[in-house]
């Protein structure tokens, strides 16, 4: 019994600090794209008037956020304008999210 307490431990210790180093990398964030009976599953849309970027403080520089914003608007001719932040309101893995508004050059 000493031996499997033992080995739990070990394996918390070991895969703890290794779980908490993953993290993805930011993602433009789509409400319902895995909802497969959404009209829109799978498909771009015609236009974009916001953009929402899924990513964690620690790891994405703020630079990195707009850059990715610009090239989502930038495909619709428009530009990314900061809005606001919220978090854990993303996977946890990246529990920040930064909104942007797609404004008209």
């Amino acid at each position: 019994m000493r031996l499997r307490s033992a080995f739990a431990a070990l394996v918390f210790v070991v895969a703890a600090p290794t779980l908490a180093g993953c993290e993805l990398p930011p993602y433009v964030h789509q409400a319902g794209e895995f909802d497969r009976s959404s009209p829109m599953f799978k498909k771009e849309p015609a236009d974009r008037e916001t953009v929402s970027i899924c990513y964690s403080r620690r790891h994405t520089a703020s630079e990195t956020l707009l850059r990715m914003a610009q090239a989502e608007c930038g495909k619709y001719g428009k530009v990314a304008r900061y809005t606001e932040s919220e978090y854990l309101r993303c996977p946890v893995l990246t529990p920040a999210i930064a909104h942007f508004t797609c404004a008209a050059r």
